[in-house]
């Protein structure tokens, strides 16, 4: 893994080789072994390394008119470079080169892995940006009608003198609801992000993006595939998944929750003669614990299992390292564990898989609420995406709003409502910011409700919130994170599953992510295998009425200052004196502390 960043100056300026250089010192984190990097009259590109491969090789790749910088990995490039007749060993940067110019961007349908790259093409004057099918790498990029300057990160962006730090008033509303700002957008008016499986070209003309990658539903009337073929398939999809992502000769380990997802990748491993070591984070006071099942699941797989106890006197200490990781407002509590986690782990390993997407591919507790809501949609849902659009614009809203009633997309972390007595503004509130930002998810879906469902978690709760706050978390504690299940393969063999069999009826009890569970029957026993997960919520009532009390009032006094205008008084003190009866309360005030100290850096 590494990071990236460039400028181009389509109009004949200096592209800033200086401000690149300064750009690419603000990634060391992301790339602490080595840097390199390249201009000549229109572009200057950077690249930061972290080596993991004995083949890796310093980047900027350049042959002919072609210069290329990659962030990731790209599996099993030496039988893509087999295929463009090239002789002995390849790295993956120098694989992709030789592709695109072969194919261009027909390539990135034929390659697997997580990446963020660029490639300038000096004969066309022609930059692209391209994100991986899931977004696990981050990438970034900001346009004047005479320029586009890229960043793996968004701070470095801003250095360039040309990019404004004001932020988009109407991206306020939805991270508010979300607790995140999705692709395309970010919280800053001038930077945008590639979207995952998204392509940006700039040139001359202009700068276009467009997606290279969409991810296919069972259509409504396909037939059910037999439930041994179902097991068969999604074994073959993950072991492989696994195999590509664990790499020859480097400590790898494995984020083991207690969970179905990463138990499949444990014993995915196993059949491929791996023990990775697995580590679980947990509180010192936990009333709930995962940690016992996933040493369950160690022991009986003949791993290694290391316990990561996080005090909660210790959490205060990781906010301002946790801002600076997520290189952007992410207001879910999770990285709070993920920073001391990721660093535990990054003593014994440089490579950690991670168990990401199980719930969102085949169908988690997220959907608990799913029937009850969808009643009444259940005659729309049955009718082709197609024909949908001829039976009205209010009918199918209707449908969308049932599906967001039902949590879709993620819990509405401040209701329009909230919002409307929390801003100042009341412009600022947008009350269908949800269906602004889910219905582009949904359009054109031809699949039974169960799927239209996850395809809104996916794109919400996963791509934009969950793997950020992996790979980031992961990035700034040394540690290389891969996540097998968002592997192409297996993403699309959960995909063509039609929702009835990933929420099955065994006996008059409902089994969610049923594909999961077929797998590990046999493997692992019942008491794991049919349990429900109870997850790992951070106990942030208790902290903040605690421990956490002192870092409370501090944050809350800054809220106050609110140099921004954005905060009605009443509402911020209102946050206060609740966020320490719940962990819902809590979680909603401490997305504010981690608005409002972003914001604070863009200041700095």
């Amino acid at each position: 893994m590494g990071g990236l960043a460039g400028v181009v100056h389509f109009g004949g300026d200096s592209p800033e080789p200086a401000a690149v250089a300064r750009m690419s010192e603000e990634l060391a984190v992301r790339g602490p072994d080595g840097e390199g990097s390249w201009s000549d009259e229109r572009c200057t590109l950077a690249h930061r390394q972290r080596r993991v491969s004995p083949v890796a090789r310093p980047q900027p790749e350049i042959a002919d008119d072609l210069v290329v910088v990659l962030d990731g990995w790209i599996y099993e490039h030496q039988q893509l470079a087999d295929q463009l007749g090239a002789r002995g060993e390849h790295s993956d940067t120098e694989v992709l080169l030789m592709a695109w110019r072969r194919w261009g961007p027909d390539t990135l349908a034929r390659i697997e892995g997580e990446f963020a790259f660029a490639v300038w093409d000096r004969q066309r004057s022609t930059l692209t940006l391209a994100r991986d099918r899931l977004g696990v790498r981050p990438l970034h990029y900001a346009t004047r009608p005479d320029r586009i300057a890229f960043c793996s990160e968004i701070r470095p962006l801003l250095g360039l003198g040309w990019v404004s730090r004001d932020h988009d008033p109407d991206r306020i509303a939805e991270y508010l609801s979300f607790q995140v700002v999705h692709a395309p957008r970010t919280l800053l008016r001038d930077v945008h992000q590639v979207e995952p499986g998204g392509l940006v070209h700039a040139n001359l003309d202009g700068v276009r993006a467009r997606t290279w990658w969409r991810l296919r539903y069972a259509p409504l009337g396909a037939p059910t595939p037999r439930e041994g073929e179902v097991v068969e398939a999604l074994q073959e999809a993950v072991d492989d998944a696994v195999r590509r992502r664990v790499p020859r000769a480097v400590p790898t380990g494995l984020y083991l929750s207690g969970g179905l997802g990463s138990a499949a990748i444990a014993v995915a491993a196993r059949r491929h003669h791996l023990a990775l070591p697995g580590y679980t984070v947990s509180f010192a006071d936990d009333e709930y614990p995962e940690a016992p099942f996933a040493g369950r699941v160690a022991r009986l797989l003949g791993l290694e299992h290391h316990q990561v106890v996080v005090g909660t006197a210790e959490l205060a200490d990781t906010f301002d390292d946790l801002v600076t990781a997520l290189g952007q407002p992410v207001g879910h509590p999770g990285g709070l564990l993920q920073i001391p986690l990721a660093r535990a782990v990054r003593e014994d390993v440089r490579v950690v898989l991670s168990g990401d997407g199980g719930e969102e591919l085949f169908g988690g507790r997220m959907l608990d609420g799913l029937d009850r809501v969808l009643r009444g949609s259940r005659l729309l849902a049955r009718v082709p995406g197609r024909l949908r659009r001829f039976m009205g614009r209010d009918q199918a809203q209707s449908d969308l709003d049932r599906l967001l009633a039902a949590g879709i997309g993620g819990p509405d972390l401040f209701s329009a409502e909230e919002r409307g007595r929390l801003l100042r503004d009341h412009g600022l509130v947008r009350p269908r910011v949800r269906q602004e930002v889910l219905e582009p998810f949904y359009r054109d879906l031809d699949t039974d409700p169960i799927n239209t469902a996850l395809h809104g978690f996916l794109r919400s709760s996963l791509v934009a919130n969950a793997v950020t706050r992996a790979d980031r978390t992961a990035a700034f504690s040394g540690l290389d994170v891969r996540m097998p299940l968002l592997d192409r393969k297996v993403v699309e063999a959960a995909a063509a599953l039609p929702g009835a069999l990933k929420r099955v009826r065994v006996g008059g009890s409902l089994h969610t992510r049923w594909p999961l569970r077929a797998m590990l029957e046999g493997v692992l026993p019942p008491t794991l295998v049919d349990r429900p997960k109870r997850g790992l919520p951070v106990p942030l009532g208790a902290w903040l009425a605690g421990p956490g009390r002192l870092f409370m009032e501090e944050r809350v006094r800054r809220l106050r200052r609110d140099p921004l205008g954005l905060w009605r008084p009443d509402a911020i003190e209102a946050l206060r004196r609740d966020a320490t009866r719940s962990n819902a309360a809590g979680n909603r005030l401490w997305s504010l502390f981690i608005l409002d100290a972003w914001l604070c850096t863009l200041r700095e």
